[in-house]
């Protein structure tokens, strides 16, 4: 009996109570959590039956970077799409690795001595391109999907077209999963063509190692043409860089990096080995060397978040707060994670874990704090240079990048602490 087969799809209290998280009860004292809990399935219930409770429209769109972003206005819709994305999962057979094991993946590869092109790519409005009456296409052909799953996305997808909205509802945790599964096709053609040596996409992020025999005109237009109906890449985004020759076995003194790019946060060097440098396989083949670093733009949005920061300060004079967002920029905190109902791991290392000994980007960052904190120059740093005291800078000059990384050393912070620090960030 296959898994999706033996997993029950149906939508009643038990398998509701299934999907409940800790966050839900929050803010119902423990007392009257008993009571709340099932007055919330019996609601979910009655929204699952009905397929969400039309007329009323379930969804609202609020703007967000440019794009408009969806969620389920009533928290018993919630517990139905948590219900539908799980009946989903299980009878997709999705398997999508997540990011440390992408890069994981590249870098090996990278490694390789052989001449290969690199393919940065990115789906233009991913999410919103795809075309409704594919979608439900699609939908309808999955495989021991249950009648009603079909039905109540069926609802979710009329519910966003009645507010507006086009492809698939940006910001529903069911968006990711029905996005994996329209893009399996196109996944599977470009894995299996000829010339791939590595695939991944994250989203709507895409990398493809190629053997560097192909056209590359010619390469990409074949991509446009397996992607689903609607999406395109785009142009602004796209980036080609190879290395178009093997290693050789005589090896230089010194090298210059061959090609770099960034990808998924991180951004990648690759350059040929020096002599004492290059060691040999089993085979006989020279490896490449590939340093791995934190991406430009990330580290232009951490250096962003530091004068904001002190933008801050210079207006509420809170020193606490600038100390604690020093703090939580450059150390490991641990925040809660509502579908795992717990905590995971974030910070300056478990964000960036790959990143290689030695990466120039946290050193770089360090330079910065140290000059925006002792700085007199510039707009914001000219004000905040008087405003703290010569025991608040070096208190604010041991937190560093580099050691917070190395050391992994962690502080705790409440969630309403790390609600505070974050505020000043949002735009």
């Amino acid at each position: 009996m296959s898994r999706a087969s033996s997993f029950d799809q149906s939508f009643c209290i038990k398998t509701l109570e299934r999907v409940l998280w800790r966050r839900d009860f929050l803010g119902v004292p423990a007392v009257n959590q008993a009571t709340f809990r099932d007055q919330l399935l019996s609601q979910a219930l009655l929204s699952a039956n009905s397929h969400f409770s039309p007329p009323s429209v379930p969804l609202t769109g609020f703007p967000l970077k440019g794009k408009t972003v969806y969620r389920l206005t009533r928290h018993q819709d919630e517990l139905v799409e948590r219900k539908l994305r799980l009946n989903l999962k299980k009878c997709s057979s999705l398997t999508v690795d997540g990011r440390s094991q992408i890069v994981k993946n590249l870098k090996l590869l990278l490694e390789e001595g052989v001449p290969y092109r690199i393919y940065r790519l990115d789906i233009r409005s991913f999410f919103e391109s795809f075309q409704r009456n594919n979608v439900l296409d699609v939908v309808a052909s999955i495989k021991n999907l249950s009648p009603h799953s079909k039905k109540l996305i069926g609802s979710l997808f009329d519910a966003h077209a009645e507010i507006g909205g086009n492809g698939v509802p940006r910001g529903l945790s069911i968006s990711a999963v029905l996005s994996e599964i329209l893009m399996q096709n196109f996944d599977q053609k470009v894995r299996w063509s000829s010339n791939t040596f590595y695939y991944s996409r994250y989203v709507d992020d895409i990398i493809i190692v190629s053997s560097a025999r192909e056209e590359a005109a010619d390469f990409l237009r074949g991509l446009c043409a397996w992607l689903p109906p609607g999406l395109e890449l785009n142009p602004d985004k796209k980036s080609i860089v190879e290395a178009s020759a093997r290693v050789e076995k005589e090896s230089s003194a010194t090298a210059l990096d061959l090609l770099r790019f960034d990808y998924l946060g991180y951004q990648f060097s690759v350059r040929n080995p020096t002599r004492s440098e290059a060691g040999r396989t089993k085979d006989g083949e020279l490896h490449r060397k590939v340093h791995v670093d934190i991406s430009r733009k990330k580290i232009k949005r951490i250096k962003t978040r530091i004068i904001r920061s002190l933008l801050s300060y210079s207006n509420s004079s809170d020193w606490a707060l600038l100390r604690d967002r020093v703090a939580f920029l450059t150390q490991n905190f641990s925040v809660y994670d509502p579908k795992a109902g717990g905590k995971k791991i974030a910070g300056i290392y478990h964000s960036y874990p790959l990143v290689s000994e030695g990466a120039s980007g946290l050193k770089e960052l360090d330079r910065f704090l140290r000059n925006a904190v002792l700085s007199k120059k510039g707009r914001v740093f000219s004000i905040t240079n008087t405003m703290i005291s010569a025991r608040q800078k070096r208190q604010l000059l041991t937190y560093s990048f580099a050691r917070g990384h190395s050391d992994r050393s962690f502080i705790h912070f409440s969630a309403t602490r790390i609600s505070q620090i974050q505020r000043c960030w949002i735009y």
